[in-house]
């Protein structure tokens, strides 16, 4: 399931164009700190998009059946251009990168998966606390429905072996 989040957010993402129909998203990846740790990280071309799945809380239903709100954030990742004040003359270019949450929301707009819910844009931050980069976060949360699959298994009844030991 959370497999099949990952790659339908990233099908959608994929599709995303500017004015001259060029994609814009040109990173896909799952979450793991990589503006943090920019040092470490293998390079990656921006725009990009990264994948957070937060921790999944699930409640047991009948049947097999399990549901749970997932909540997934997804990282905007874009290059820092710190000439955005006012009298600049390429302000409006320098601020394109607060374009881009609004045409993610586009394309998420009434994106759900089997068995859910569509996911809901919940939450947007702008996080402009490192050098190079802004990592703008838009979160989305939907409902998710599962059910354990219904293989054919042979119960095995095994009994231990238990033997006594001698103690000095």
């Amino acid at each position: 399931m959370i497999k099949q989040i990952y790659t339908d957010i990233q099908t959608r993402l994929e599709a995303i164009k500017d004015a001259e129909n060029n994609f814009i998203l040109t990173h896909f990846d799952l979450w793991n700190q990589q503006v943090n740790f920019i040092e470490e990280e293998t390079p990656f071309n921006t725009p990009a998009a990264f994948v957070e799945i937060l921790p999944i809380q699930w409640q047991q239903l009948s049947g097999g059946y399990q549901q749970a709100e997932v909540t997934i954030r997804l990282h905007l990742v874009t290059q820092w251009f710190a000439q955005t004040a006012k009298y600049n003359p390429k302000q409006s270019a320098a601020l394109d990168y607060l374009d881009l949450p609004g045409k993610v929301f586009d394309a998420m707009h009434k994106f759900s998966i089997a068995n859910s819910n569509q996911f809901v844009r919940v939450r947007s931050v702008v996080n402009h606390n490192h050098e190079r980069y802004v990592d703008s976060v838009e979160e989305y949360t939907g409902l998710v429905q599962v059910q354990a699959i219904q293989g054919n298994y042979t119960e095995v009844n095994a009994k231990p072996k238990i033997t006594e030991q001698e103690t000095e």
